[in-house]
């Protein structure tokens, strides 16, 4: 069972979403949540608690709602996740969920452009092969960017996840590339899980 009181905010962003999509006109789209689904939050959740993960990067946090997923199986753990994002409103937004849902300690926010914050993290030698997990839920045109760019970030036996990989069905000439271009990378293995929007997930093997 989740904590009762990251539940309440989960499901607080929930019905905002919910709100969004039966009334798409009354909201801007620089404002809406856009976040994953219930069950992919759990999923990821559930993975992360059993990989035992400590270390995570996310790319895109808009308000928060998957990085709460994560941050919760991180609090088990003694972990911590590092989540990007450009767009300060969201992150104010966000930093509120976190206080609410006494997660803020468990999440480092970095306002920024994601690539040139990667970069930046790659120039710290201690970063490389230390992510246990790495999710990439931006702009879909850069995906296969983000993802050459994380993977020497990443643990052998970590994983990189990406979302929308399914639907919404606009994004799939960004992320039919993305799936193809992963699969021809020998040094992971990579599943499509029809779960929500569809998540592509990748391990590295080498």
């Amino acid at each position: 069972m989740i904590n009762p009181k990251i539940d309440l905010i989960l499901r607080e962003i929930e019905k905002q979403e919910e709100f969004e999509q039966k009334n798409p006109h009354l909201i801007p789209p620089s404002e809406k949540v856009l976040a994953i689904g219930r069950d992919t939050g759990m999923f990821y959740n559930i993975l992360l608690q059993t990989i035992k993960a400590k270390k995570v990067l996310e790319i895109g946090m808009s308000t928060g709602y998957s990085t709460m997923w994560f941050a919760e199986a991180l609090s088990k753990n003694d972990g911590k996740i590092i989540s990007i994002d450009q767009d300060e409103k969201k992150i104010n937004r966000a930093k509120t969920n976190f206080a609410k849902a006494e997660l803020t300690n468990f999440v480092e926010i970095i306002h920024g452009n994601a690539l040139e914050i990667i970069s930046k993290i790659k120039k710290d030698h201690k970063s490389f092969e230390s992510f246990d997990f790495v999710f990439i839920d931006a702009d879909k045109e850069r995906y296969i960017h983000y993802f050459d760019e994380v993977l020497p970030l990443v643990k052998k036996g970590g994983l990189i996840a990406a979302d929308n990989i399914l639907f919404p069905e606009r994004f799939q000439k960004f992320t039919g590339p993305y799936v193809e271009h992963v699969k021809k990378n020998p040094n992971v293995r990579t599943v499509t899980i029809p779960i929500d929007n569809g998540e592509e997930l990748s391990l590295k093997i080498s």
